[in-house]
């Protein structure tokens, strides 16, 4: 079991990212987007340090040729996880990313980039989400469900804006 931390933002997150997302692009080619997502793509915001990365490709679902690559990576295979239209990848041990690959044009990958962009705007969504975070992490595992849920109606209140 995992359990969670929060970390202020940390300057080398940006650059992991960076640095995945050539990797990714190097194996996949140039026919996918890739985006830094989730807290940790967020300066001035409590995280887990867990990279979570969107990733919209033309080729949805992913076959076993890409699921394979990205299996020689690092990333095991997670299925849709609970998440229509998401096939989730993770990284490292202890968990390092997060990758959720979808299509190209996914409402899901918009939706995320539309609350991170939110939450870089506006210092009191920040504080808030942060708030949310901080009451309900204590002793629970980074894939919690009940962690998630306790801040749905704040992303759905965001994003349906």
């Amino acid at each position: 079991m995992e359990y969670i931390t929060l970390q202020k933002h940390q300057d080398i997150w940006t650059h992991k990212f960076a640095a995945e997302q050539g990797l990714l692009s190097g194996v996949l080619g140039k026919f996918v987007k890739i985006y830094h997502v989730g807290s940790t793509a967020i300066p001035d915001l409590l995280a887990k340090p867990i990279i979570d990365i969107a990733l919209e490709s033309k080729e949805f679902p992913p076959g076993r040729d890409i699921i394979e690559q990205l299996s020689a990576i690092g990333y095991t295979y997670k299925g849709e996880a609970g998440v229509k239209g998401r096939i989730w990848f993770t990284k490292g041990q202890p968990r390092e990313i997060n990758l959720h690959y979808c299509a190209t044009g996914s409402e899901i990958v918009k939706r995320q980039l539309r609350f991170r962009d939110s939450l870089m705007q506006d210092e009191c969504l920040r504080r808030e989400y942060e708030l949310i975070k901080l009451n309900n992490c204590k002793g629970k595992d980074i894939d919690d469900a009940g962690y998630a849920d306790a801040k749905s109606d704040l992303i759905e209140k965001v994003i349906g804006q």
